[in-house]
């Protein structure tokens, strides 16, 4: 009747934001749920100090269990340090230093235990609380078969911290990929709805932080993500009808283009453009797109349509 949910939570070097997102999670009106915090901080850091001070209050005689890394590895390793651990019919990843509605996973499961099986998970609207710069509330409300959508990597559900999935999915994907430094909650989404559909529920059920200013990387480090993303799913691109395959690589182009815009990059930005044919309509759709995001502060992706 109350299936178990298990809540993976990745904590490194943010012991003072720990304690809000762990009270968000067992102040949940669903009660069946299992909490494992797993600990990425380097042993006899100051973050593990305090990590280790705060998780002593809350594993004695409460549904939370806390994993210790040996060494620092990844976000990609400690979720799949949880999901291993994990028993529930349902999961969900939350960042350290985000929080959720008390309502978010009971609407969560509700949502997904009315929809059949097709649909391998749900995520929510959200607010982004940013320390620089413009405070946002989602738009993104796509649903359904959103494969082609999370090729491109304009997925708009803020973090890793939105998405609960049926836990089977999870175990057929193999959890996240570890060899992605950054960037692990888009691969991880295209390998989910590669065979699954989305479901949308339309509240505001998830706080998310973004502290300092995440921009302060050069252009040439962020577009290496964006190059090793190309890398691993080309073939995944390639094998798309011709017209999703034109639409993908124009939006992950003119995304490229815009940071290499914004760090004054404006050569190498429309080498971008230019190498990869990105037609004219797209390139004035994304202007517009662009515009319409600086005046609304809406927080959506773009999908060249």
């Amino acid at each position: 009747m109350y299936p178990l949910v298990s809540v993976i939570i990745p904590t490194y070097n943010r012991p003072t934001y720990l304690r809000r997102c762990l009270e968000s999670v067992l102040n949940q009106t669903y009660k069946n749920i299992e909490i494992f915090v797993v600990d990425d901080n380097n042993p006899e850091t100051e973050a593990r100090i305090e990590t280790e001070k705060i998780m002593n209050e809350y594993v004695n005689g409460k549904n939370v269990t806390y994993l210790k890394h040996n060494f620092n590895k990844n976000g990609s390793s400690a979720r799949n340090t949880g999901w291993k651990h994990s028993s529930g019919k349902y999961i969900t990843f939350l960042d350290d230093d985000d929080e959720i509605d008390e309502s978010k996973i009971q609407k969560q499961v509700e949502c997904l235990e009315k929809l059949d099986e097709s649909w391998g998970a749900c995520y929510t609207a959200y607010k982004l609380i940013k320390e620089y710069g413009s405070n946002q509330i989602s738009t993104e409300n796509r649903s359904g078969d959103c494969y082609v959508d999370a090729l491109m990597r304009t997925m708009f559900m803020g973090s890793g911290s939105n998405l609960f999935l049926r836990k089977k999915v999870v175990d057929e994907i193999g959890g996240y990929d570890e060899s992605f430094q950054r960037n692990q909650d888009i691969e991880f989404l295209v390998r989910v709805l590669e065979n699954y559909k989305l479901a949308y529920v339309d509240e505001v059920l998830l706080t998310i932080y973004q502290e300092g200013n995440r921009v302060s990387r050069s252009f040439e480090q962020i577009d290496k993500y964006a190059k090793y993303y190309l890398e691993v799913f080309q073939d995944k691109i390639n094998a798309l009808n011709k017209s999703d395959r034109n639409r993908v690589i124009a939006v992950i182009s003119l995304e490229r283009c815009r940071v290499a815009f914004y760090k004054k990059k404006y050569k190498e930005g429309l080498k971008i453009i230019l190498e990869n044919n990105v037609k004219f309509k797209y390139i004035i759709r994304y202007i517009k797109y662009i515009i319409h995001r600086l005046i609304t502060h809406e927080s959506y992706g773009f999908n060249g349509l």
